[in-house]
């Protein structure tokens, strides 16, 4: 009835976040008869998913190119009740994934195996860690990388304070001031100006010892407050890295389709596709025109022809790397 380049575009329609249901539909349309049901079709993305090559794999194969920057981060979902959170390791220049791991919580563990499992890669040449600051992924990377410098991300540090008071509308004269001490020290122009606004607020949370959420600001910005200094002594690196905020978005969007997944190994088979989807989607809409209709592969060096479809394209060309 149908064959597998069917349900390569049913799997990839999935992926442009087209639930299941509806993808069944359409292709009812088309044929003008039930060639599928949805269980049916679920089952043979499934077995799509398992044939297809790991991101490793497809790392061995096409051999990206790193920047030797790269942005670490966790992002939380729930499925079926049952919370666990996405540890993603990005090269922050190409955008490309170099590895993902799935935990039941943001530890030193769950981050040491995300390096681990690239740590060949990591090794030849890193310059550079972007992070939001949690303390397994910090000792985690300060264990395997003691010597390179660590960037926290700024814009995190404020979205974090702006939590505490409300900076968008501050509400009173004193909220104001503490959101304009907070943006003096966070983005200060030189190094020094940001350790001196930094001590210019602590005395004026001595003046207003009263104010708990002062003191919760002042608490969020010291807490690594060094980390959020590196791009100073190292100007190659930015103060900000939204890469990864981006991506998290997307991958939750698309993750919101799982409800059609029973079991807890179809998470894995489901996130497998969208790492790689991602690898070779085209960033049509990007705001940089150098990235602009490139795929993360092709800005990491990888010569693609033009990909309609990356399932149907690996399926014809992957070539397995002996070990």
């Amino acid at each position: 009835m149908f064959d597998i380049k069917v349900i390569e575009q049913a799997a990839f329609m999935y992926l442009r976040s087209v639930s299941f249901a509806s993808v069944v539909s359409i292709f009812r349309s088309w044929f003008d008869e039930d060639i599928f049901s949805k269980m049916t079709l679920i089952q043979h993305v499934e077995k799509l998913s398992d044939r297809t090559p790991s991101n490793k794999e497809i790392t061995q194969w096409l051999k990206p190119k790193r920047s030797g920057y790269y942005a670490l981060d966790g992002t939380w979902m729930k499925y079926r009740g049952r919370e666990f959170v996405l540890l993603i390791l990005f090269d922050v220049e190409t955008l490309d994934i170099l590895s993902w791991h799935t935990a039941l919580e943001e530890s030193e563990s769950s981050y040491t195996k995300l390096i681990t499992s690239v740590l060949d890669e990591l090794s030849a040449e890193t310059k550079g860690f972007f992070c939001d600051g949690d303390p397994g992924l910090l000792r985690a990377l300060k264990k395997f990388f003691p010597d390179i410098p660590i960037q926290l991300c700024v814009f995190h540090k404020y979205s974090r304070a702006g939590q505490i008071i409300p900076f968008v509308r501050a509400k009173n004269p004193l909220d104001k001031e503490i959101k304009q001490k907070v943006e003096a020290i966070l983005f200060a122009p030189t190094k020094q100006e940001a350790i001196n606004n930094l001590h210019d607020l602590e005395r004026y949370a001595q003046e207003h010892q009263k104010y708990d959420k002062l003191k919760k600001i002042l608490g969020v910005l010291r807490r690594n407050f060094d980390l959020l200094l590196t791009h100073f002594d190292n100007p190659e690196m930015s103060p900000y890295n939204n890469v990864l905020e981006g991506f998290n978005y997307i991958v939750k969007r698309k993750t919101r389709l799982m409800k059609g997944f029973e079991k807890p190994v179809n998470i894995h088979r489901w996130l497998k596709l969208i790492m790689l989807d991602w690898r070779f989607h085209s960033l049509t809409e990007s705001d940089f025109k150098d990235r602009r209709n490139k795929s993360p592969l092709e800005l990491a060096g990888c010569k693609l022809p033009k990909i309609h479809n990356w399932m149907t394209y690996i399926r014809e060309k992957y070539k397995r790397i002996p070990t």
